[in-house]
């Protein structure tokens, strides 16, 4: 299986520091190569014009203001000077301009490919993972936690980098011209980092529970919102509330403690440059009245100071935003780390055309300490129509989500044609399995739309057939743009009944030689089932059929029904046949018969 940049096989260390955030983040800026070297170029190019930039000033100063050996025509050297210094200004600008746009649209381009990258990985992810996971926190990491990823991109390469050169570059020169007096200026400066870096390390721990508190208010709403007809049906607008302001109190503690550590960093730089200038100036002087300096030297130094504190303290404003990029990248890579126990296996081969022979060879499998599978043992033939009973926890569905390698079993094989699974490419086998479960899911988008996702690609007259063999077209023609109706939302606008004829008529265009029927009418009325029984009833013939099934109508179809109870195969054969042994299918089929809930074959609840 190819790799999405970033994911990897084992879990990675976590990154903990900014330098190990854009380690991580590194696969994502080799393809942005050729920009960031000539954005690094221009920052260079714009740091030199920066330096050269008090250089004008002092030649006024020495050599026309105040001078002992005063030049032949100070006027043409004073226009000169000027000129200059417009000059390396506009020109310094032009390399700004050129590195910031080249260095922030990598920033742009690295965060496009790290959100595409992470909503891949957890489209691969399996089932148990998201199981473990609410929706709104891992929304939040593919949303706002790699937009404040793409912050630490920008701010490292279009802010600290440059700003790093630059002060590097200041200090080079003027140590160059006086390393003692560059030694006195600078003898506060130590202080001011050691704060600024315990403060950094406070803010990137705040910064990271406020990540995390603000995954959990994400999660929170998603939840609420997902379950609105619950909450307005059973009153728990001020639940759902109560709840939201906790986790958003933690949230805003979080925040504030990273406000309150943010706003030291300018306090401290300022009385650092001012504590600096100050000493710089008392000496500079000293050294100027005594004739150990000249007054233009003294103002290049004096400038370079001053202008040294500006990217100290824009650097220092950035450690904000880099502590939330750092902990925003660690929420992300922790996604890009997980491993899937779900995967292509290397030399994993594309599936060929599929027969339907289903297999389980002594499976076993669990969700967590208790198996739900126990040693399973089932073989289905080619075009049979099997299904699958038993009470709560039986594994049916287990079973199902086995064959289209939804999961993997702890032990045994699971085949199909003969071959075990992992030996096939996840999208070569789930490509010949079609899937109509009893929670229709379907997406934003009108019908055709949800009905072309069973072959994306397949033409008009296709969507078209699909929809009237499953009935659909009996409910859609009554809509105002037919086929073409927009649907919200995880179908909302439409009813129960409706929704699984669609799910149906994407079964059908699916075509494919495996077809699992997960309770698709157990949760609809009388009149809806029959709908959907008859839809069912126009599924192309052939095909290996699984039915989770509760109501005796669908049982009684199948060609053999297969009972499960505690992780095995208890009994299995016709309905006319299970009815004459003693054993679990026909205490149900009794109970059922005799209960006034209907035609079900159930003792306590049946669910997948």
């Amino acid at each position: 299986m190819s790799r999405t940049p970033g994911a990897t096989t084992s879990r990675a260390t976590t990154p903990t520091t900014t330098l190990g955030a854009m380690r991580r983040l590194s696969p994502f800026l080799r393809p942005c190569r050729r920009a960031l070297l000539l954005g690094a170029l221009a920052a260079l190019a714009e740091i030199a014009v920066s330096l050269a930039l008090p250089w004008p000033m002092r030649l006024i100063v020495d050599r026309i203001l105040v001078t002992q050996t005063p030049l032949t025509n100070p006027q043409r050297g004073l226009m000169i000077a000027i000129g200059l210094l417009l000059y390396l200004t506009l020109l310094a600008a032009l390399f700004d301009y050129v590195s910031t746009k080249l260095l922030s649209s990598s920033g742009l381009q690295v965060a496009a490919d790290v959100r595409g990258a992470v909503f891949a990985h957890l489209q691969r992810l399996p089932l148990r993972y998201h199981g473990s996971h609410p929706v709104g926190d891992l929304t939040t990491r593919v949303t706002s936690d790699v937009d404040r990823a793409q912050d630490l991109v920008v701010s490292t390469l279009a802010v600290l980098l440059p700003n790093l050169m630059l002060v590097t570059g200041m200090l080079a020169v003027m140590l160059a011209l006086d390393p003692g007096f560059t030694m006195l200026a600078l003898v506060v400066v130590p202080l001011m980092v050691l704060a600024v870096h315990r403060s950094t390390l406070a803010l990137r721990q705040a910064a990271r529970r406020a990540r995390k508190a603000d995954g959990a208010v994400a999660a929170a709403t998603t939840e609420g919102l997902g379950a609105i007809h619950l909450v307005q049906a059973f009153t728990l607008e001020e639940q759902q509330r109560s709840r939201l302001d906790r986790l958003t109190g933690t949230s805003l503690q979080a925040g504030l403690e990273a406000v309150r550590l943010q706003a030291r960093f300018s306090p401290i730089v300022d009385t650092t440059s001012a504590a600096s200038a100050a000493v710089a100036l008392w000496f500079g002087v000293q050294r100027v009245m005594d004739g150990e300096m000249t007054l233009g030297v003294l103002l290049v130094f004096m400038s370079y100071l001053t202008t040294l504190y500006k990217p100290v303290k824009a650097l220092s404003k950035l450690s904000a935003t880099m502590a939330k990029g750092v902990a925003s990248a660690e929420r992300v890579m922790d996604v890009l780390d997980e491993e899937s126990e779900v995967r292509d296996l290397p030399g994993a081969l594309v599936a060929p055309p599929l027969r339907g022979a289903l297999r389980l060879r002594e499976v076993t499998f669990s969700y967590g300490r208790e198996p739900v599978l126990n040693g399973a043992d089932l073989t289905v033939r080619p075009g049979e129509t099997v299904a699958l009973v038993g009470p709560t926890g039986a594994g049916k569905s287990t079973i199902a989500a086995l064959f289209a390698r939804l999961i993997e079993p702890r032990s045994g094989s699971v085949e199909l044609d003969g071959i075990d699974v992992r030996r096939m490419t996840l999208d070569s086998v789930r490509s010949q399995i079609s899937f109509v479960l009893q929670e229709c899911i379907l997406l934003s988008g009108s019908i055709r739309d949800n009905i072309a996702l069973g072959r994306p690609g397949a033409g008009d007259g296709e969507i078209e057939r699909a929809a009237r063999l499953a009935l659909v077209d009996e409910f859609a023609a009554r809509m105002p743009l037919g086929l073409d109706t927009p649907i919200g939302e995880r179908g909302v606008d439409l009813s129960g009944g409706q929704r699984q004829r669609v799910a149906i008529a994407r079964a059908i265009l699916r075509d494919a030689p495996i077809l699992i029927l997960d309770e698709p009418t157990s949760a609809l009325d009388a009149e809806s089932e029959e709908l959907i029984v008859a839809a069912l009833g126009n599924l192309p013939a052939g095909r290996t059929t699984l039915v989770i099934a509760h109501r005796l109508s669908t049982v009684r179809r199948a060609d053999r029904i297969v009972v499960l109870d505690g992780g095995r195969v208890v009994q299995q054969g016709t309905h006319a046949e299970l009815l004459g042994q003693e054993g679990l299918y026909r205490r149900l089929s009794v109970a059922a018969a005799r209960s006034s809930a209907g035609p079900r074959i159930e003792e306590s609840p049946w669910t997948v």
